[in-house]
Formats: structure tokens, C-alpha cells, sequence
């Protein structure tokens, strides 16, 4: 049941606009708190070494309600003093609120409300998975269903993009004008990330399941070969294949950039155990490399030309990341301790941005609407109090990581160092992207997260597969 309810979630947060509009939170919320009653004693259980990521985790939700919460107007202008000529912009208030007006830190509660239930889904999606996982039994059930999901949404994007490129879902217009949209969402970069988080795994499980038939078919190739195309192996590489296919179709060059690191941190996390097994996987990856090479089919060549002259090119009347993160600067700096408040970046740029840029197809003036860079994002919209339960958070979920990688000695390690990978890869990509701040992308992130994480309650014998 469980399982199920995972699955379900993965399919809607993507299909309800990839949780793009506020509405969409509260189904999400209700979906994942089912999955979570259906089994609360294993989701809630705070094991002793993971005790440590979990409450930073909940000190970040903690760090958002301290946004929210109604303070004395004086408490609030000494902690955040620069708040009060943003808020006075926003809601048509006086500058000087009276001694004993109650305000929020954030200067929009409301788009921090929703940001807070993006978090706590994320965070819900991580604990469902990584006590699911647990139990065993599950995690090829759900790669399986994950490879349909993503390769049915990869195709269907891809077609929408060349019968409706302006419409979501093929029926839905966007919000904005300037959009680009790509599947269910409105910034094909956010398409791109939510593609790599989908792939990656499933490179792992297909590596597994090589694996864990190696021993039947070593030395015979042809018996192996036969296996490869009657079992449902190729159809998860075919998976794989179109999946990155369509990535590469996004034209998101901070996706691919994030792919790189992504296969990167693969290599580098299961090179000591291909040591160690001196199995002829490099030859078999070769083969998915081959197969992958198919991807080719969907790749926009003059297009990627573009985009890669577009990336060197000096801005001339159009702006760059580095105008953006250059004008981000001063609210961090006006902001350090609180923070504007997080999901309000964009209410914040209305005060700050100074760059006027005029945009031909929306036939007005550009507005800063993210920081293109998750990281200067969080600072600017959580300041130290954000910031503190954040880095907390990252640093001892690479420790556990780490652990859980080394001591996984099943063949369904390839599926954990495949989502560790993918995570690697978001992390690179947020440099330039805000992708984790769309509820689709954070229920795979914390699905993945959980991927990596998990332990087995009781000693556990892979089956054959």
C-alpha cells in the first residue's frame, strides 16, 4: 500500500503541473501524509545514526514557522531592519508600524507558506522512502515503475513540445508569457532536473540486474545477450535511453552540466567495489553508453549550437546569471540574519533589482523572479537562520551517504550509488538553477534520498531479478 501511495505521488507531482500552481500543494500534502499513516511506525522510526540529518531537517521547517510567526513590529525592524521598506513596497504600509502592530519576518507570509509545504513535502517523500526501502523487497518494484513513469512523461513532453511548445501538459497555458514550458513545467531547465533525478537511479538498478545475472551467463555472452532482450533489462535501458534523450532535447545546459557530475560521482563511488569484483562492468557500461548513443535521435543539434555560442557570448542589451547573482548580493547583505523570508525572492527583486532589461515577447520590462542559483536563493531568503539547519543538513547527509554506500554489500548497491549520483548531479545543477523549489523535483530529491539512506531491518537475500 505504501509502495503505491510513493508511486502515486511521483505520478502527481508531476502531473498536476508539476506542482507548479499553490493549489496543487494541498492534494500533494494529503497524498503524502496518506503514505506516511500507512505504515508511521516505520516512516517515523528516527533511527540513532540518522537522528542528526533529521533534526536539522525539522530545524529548517522550524526556521520557516519562525518566518511566519506573528512578532512585536520592534522585534522584528531590529532583527530585519531593512524589511520594513520592502514590506511598505509590497503591502502598502506605513514605513514606521505602530509599537504594537504584530508582523511577520517574511514580507510575503503567504508565498512562504507555500514554500514551507515544498519543504515539508520533500521531507515527507525522504521518510516514506527511506523507511519503505527498508523492509526490502521494494526497491525493484519501484525502479521498474519509475522507468515507466519517466520514459511515458519524457515521450509525451517531447511531443508536446513539437505540437503545443507553448502549453503544459498540452491544454494548460502558463502564467507568464516569457515561459518556456517543457512536459508539466513551465521552465524546461526544471524539466531537465526532474529527467536527471528519474535516470540516474535507474542507470544503477540496470547496472544491478547486470550484476546480479553476471554469474549465471559469465563467459557466455550470446545466453546473456538472449537474457538481456527477453528480460525486462532492455526495456529499462530503453527507458534510460529516451529519458536522457529528452534531457538533452531540453537544450538545459546546467542539466548537462549536472549529467557530467552525476556520472562522475557514479564512477567515483562504485570504482572500489568494481576493484574489488574485477567484473567486466566498464565493458557492459560500454554497452549502455552504445545504447545511450540512440538518445541522439532527439537531440536538436543547431539548437545545442546556439545555446553553446549563447554561453560565451559577452551580454550585450540581454542579462546574464552574473548580473543576477551581483544584484542578489544586496539583499543577502541587508538580510543576513533572517533572511526576506523563504519564497520571496521575487517580491524582494522588486525593490532591489537595478538592471533594466526589456523583454520583445512579453513586450515589457524583465523582473528577477529567482536567483538562478539555489544556494544564493537560500541565503537571501533565509539569511543564518536558514542557512545554519540547511548546511547542517547537506553535511551529514553526505557522511551518511557515504556510510551507507560503503557498507552495502548487495547487488542493489548499484541502485544507491545511482541515486546518490543523481543527487550529485541536482547539487551541480542548483549552482545555476532553482529546480528543488517545484514540489516535483523535491518529491523525487527526497525519494532519492531515501534510495541512499535506507537500512534493511533484518538481513535480507536479494532474489533473482
Amino acid at each position: 500500500m505504501q509502495r503505491a501511495l510513493l508511486i502515486l505521488l511521483v505520478a502527481a507531482s508531476y502531473l498536476l503541473l508539476a506542482g507548479g500552481r499553490t493549489w496543487t500543494l494541498g492534494p500533494l500534502l494529503a497524498l503524502a501524509t496518506l503514505a506516511v499513516l500507512a505504515a508511521p511506525t516505520r516512516t517515523l522510526q528516527f533511527r540513532p545514526s540518522w537522528r542528526l540529518l533529521d533534526a536539522a531537517l525539522i530545524g529548517i521547517v522550524l526556521a520557516m514557522v519562525v518566518q511566519l510567526i506573528p512578532l512585536p513590529a520592534a522585534m522584528v525592524n531590529t532583527a530585519s531592519p531593512a524589511a520594513a521598506r520592502v514590506r511598505a513596497a509590497l503591502q502598502f504600509t506605513p514605513l514606521t508600524p505602530e509599537p504594537g502592530d504584530l508582523i511577520t519576518l517574511s514580507v510575503d507570509p503567504a508565498s512562504t507558506a507555500a514554500a514551507l509545504g515544498v519543504v515539508t513535502l520533500g521531507i515527507l517523500s525522504f521518510w516514506v522512502a527511506r523507511g519503505l526501502f527498508s523492509i526490502g523487497g521494494h526497491t525493484r518494484a519501484f525502479c521498474r515503475s519509475l522507468a515507466v513513469i519517466g520514459a511515458l512523461a519524457a515521450v509525451l513532453a517531447l511531443v508536446q513540445k513539437a505540437v503545443a511548445p507553448k502549453l503544459l501538459l498540452f491544454t494548460i497555458e502558463p502564467l507568464a508569457r516569457s515561459t518556456n514550458p517543457f512536459g508539466a513545467f513551465t521552465n524546461r531547465n526544471h524539466m531537465a532536473a526532474w529527467l536527471l533525478l528519474i535516470a540516474a537511479p535507474l542507470v544503477g538498478y540496470l547496472v544491478a540486474r547486470m550484476r546480479i545475472h553476471d554469474e549465471d551467463f559469465r563467459g557466455h555472452w550470446r545466453p546473456w545477450l538472449r537474457h538481456f532482450l527477453v528480460s525486462g533489462m532492455a526495456l529499462t535501458a530503453i527507458a534510460i535511453a529516451i529519458v536522457l534523450g529528452v534531457l538533452l532535447a531540453t537544450l538545459s545546459r546546467s542539466a548537462v552540466v549536472g549529467l557530467g557530475a552525476a556520472a562522475v560521482a557514479g564512477w567515483w563511488l562504485g570504482k572500489s567495489r568494481m576493484s574489488v569484483e574485477r567484473t567486466n562492468l566498464p565493458v557492459r557500461l560500454g554497452a549502455i553508453g552504445a545504447a545511450l548513443l540512440a538518445a541522439m535521435v532527439f537531440i536538436d543539434l543547431d539548437g545545442w549550437a546556439t545555446r553553446l555560442q549563447e554561453s560565451f557570448e559577452v551580454p550585450g542589451s540581454s542579462f546574464s546569471r552574473m548580473t543576477i547573482w551581483q544584484e542578489t548580493l544586496p539583499v543577502i547583505r541587508d538580510f543576513w540574519f533572517t533572511g526576506t523570508g523563504a519564497g520571496t525572492y521575487s517580491d524582494a527583486m522588486t525593490q532591489y533589482q537595478q538592471s533594466r532589461v526589456w523583454v520583445g515577447s512579453m513586450q515589457r520590462w524583465a523582473h528577477f523572479n529567482n536567483a538562478h542559483s539555489h544556494y544564493l536563493q537560500l541565503v537571501s531568503e533565509g539569511g543564518v537562520l536558514l542557512a545554519i539547519p540547511a548546511i547542517l543538513a547537506v553535511v551529514t547527509f553526505a557522511k551518511l551517504a557515504r556510510a551507507s554506500i560503503l557498507a552495502d554489500k548487495g547487488e542493489m548497491f548499484w541502485v544507491r550509488v545511482g541515486a546518490a549520483a543523481g543527487l550529485a548531479g541536482l547539487a551541480v545543477q542548483s549552482v545555476f538553477e532553482v529546480a528543488l523549489t517545484l514540489p516535483a523535483n523535491a518529491v523525487l530529491a527526497g525519494v532519492l534520498a531515501g534510495l541512499v539512506l535506507y537500512q534493511r531491518e533484518a538481513p535480507y537475500q536479494a532474489a533473482k531479478c
